[in-house]
């Protein structure tokens, strides 16, 4: 019965997706909360998606000519914002923990003389970030890396890393075959 249950969820999650014009790529999954979603751009998420929710919705804002994108097999915790003003990649089978921040704008300029820091953000595949991290506009975190709980991302994370710290720096090298994928 309960099988039966989350397949009836799952298919009007589905059609949550559709009126929010998400563009489905497969089946998503969700395990408790379903995500809030408020798309204005290019929303595409990829087949097998989880969304895990029990404590704290996901939100996910993508704004006017934004693109959105996340890869099949990701797994996105509890509480997880995502907001999406120029272009956010996220690689399939990244796992992303509790209450972690993705932001590729800063949403005010610092001083006058700046304007307002619109980067897009790419996080590669098979990626783990750990709970309340920061992933701040313009950075990059390569393949199979893993960023430690509480850091914050500016800048660029080569692949098969572990970064950790404010800002986020690599303390370790990972060696792993490209077609390895965490479970």
């Amino acid at each position: 019965m309960k099988r039966y249950l989350n397949k009836i969820r799952n298919l009007f999650f589905a059609r949550y997706c559709q009126a929010n014009k998400v563009s489905l790529l497969g089946r998503g999954y969700v395990d408790g909360r379903w995500p809030v979603i408020c798309n204005k751009g290019a929303f595409h998420l990829g087949s097998g998606v989880c969304f895990r929710s029990f404590r704290t919705r996901t939100r996910i804002d993508v704004f006017k000519d934004a693109r959105l994108s996340i890869g099949d097999g990701c797994f996105i915790n509890d509480g997880v914002n995502i907001c999406c003003s120029t272009g956010i990649t996220i690689g399939p089978n990244t796992k992303i923990a509790d209450w972690v921040v993705l932001y590729d704008t800063d949403f005010h300029a610092v001083e006058p003389s700046e304007p307002v820091s619109s980067e897009s953000i790419t996080i590669g595949k098979n990626v783990w970030i750990g709970a309340r991290v920061m992933v701040l506009p313009g950075s990059t975190i390569g393949d199979h890396s893993v960023i430690a709980a509480g850091a914050i991302v500016r800048g660029h994370i080569p692949a098969r890393s572990i970064a950790a710290g404010i800002p986020a720096k690599v303390i370790k090298s990972i060696t792993c075959e490209d077609d390895w994928v965490r479970s």
